[in-house]
């Protein structure tokens, strides 16, 4: 079950879409690949193509 954080996608939308690099970073379980997925499914709703979201753990 994901938890719709608007208040996080209302200032992340701004950035979808323009060809800079995103980076999104936290401390550990912080619901960073919870905000990823989030942003995922809202492009895939959009019609975007898949593969527009990468995660990479170091």
């Amino acid at each position: 079950m994901i938890i719709k954080r608007e208040a996080y996608m209302s200032r992340i939308r701004p950035f979808i879409g323009n060809e800079l690099i995103k980076v999104l970073s936290g401390i550990r379980r912080s619901g960073k690949s919870v905000m990823l997925e989030m942003i995922q499914n809202e492009l895939t709703a959009q019609g975007v193509s898949g593969g527009t979201v990468y995660q990479v753990e170091f």
